[in-house]
């Protein structure tokens, strides 16, 4: 019975070790490089300007946005009167349909004016726009152009602190001299020591 109940208490110490020995245990400081990708989308909004339903003399709003993953996008526009001189600028939130073959959103001009809402709009034809009620002199129209989409991934050294020694390896890739470097491990680690 003696026998039985030393086993039982050296397996008991056995599980106890291993949550003792890892709990907040100081490691090695390093960090390893972050990659951040911005998608980008650039588009143009033409809207009929002293007479209405054509698109020769226009108001220009030249959209600059910030798309996220599941679409939406907010970002600001530059409104020119034909393209040359400036009229105002404006705020606009939105989002792109998941095939971006279509888009949706609503602009705000910085100081206050009319506000346009455009609805699950086609790219290169005229659609109706929705006021909400700020400009009510007239029908308004746009003709929005296909957007050009871009993205670029920038890397910013030494961004992010690493939790364990296998993170810091695999954030840099592997290899010899990333699985020989201390960090993320235990600071009283004997590891790779010979």
């Amino acid at each position: 019975m003696r026998k039985l109940l030393i086993a039982g208490m050296a397996v008991a110490m056995l599980a106890i070790i291993p949550s003792a020995a890892s709990a907040d245990v100081p490691r090695c400081e390093a960090s390893v490089p972050v990659s951040t990708t911005v998608t980008t989308a650039t588009f143009t909004a033409l809207q009929p300007k002293d007479t209405e339903n054509q698109f020769n003399n226009v108001w220009k709003h030249d959209f600059t946005v910030i798309v996220n993953a599941d679409g939406s996008f907010s970002g600001t526009s530059n409104t020119t009167d034909n393209g040359g001189a400036f009229a105002w600028a404006e705020t606009v939130t939105g989002s792109f349909n998941a095939d971006k073959t279509r888009v949706s959103f609503k602009t705000l001009p910085v100081g206050g004016g009319a506000t346009f809402k455009v609805t699950d709009a086609a790219y290169n034809v005229s659609v109706d726009v929705d006021t909400e009620g700020t400009w009510p002199a007239n029908d308004i129209q746009m003709m929005i152009s296909t957007p050009d989409i871009t993205s670029a991934t920038t890397t910013t050294p030494g961004t992010e602190s690493v939790k364990n020694h296998g993170q810091y390896v695999k954030a840099l890739g592997g290899g010899k001299v990333a699985a020989q470097a201390c960090a993320g491990m235990p600071v009283n680690s004997t590891q790779g020591v010979k």
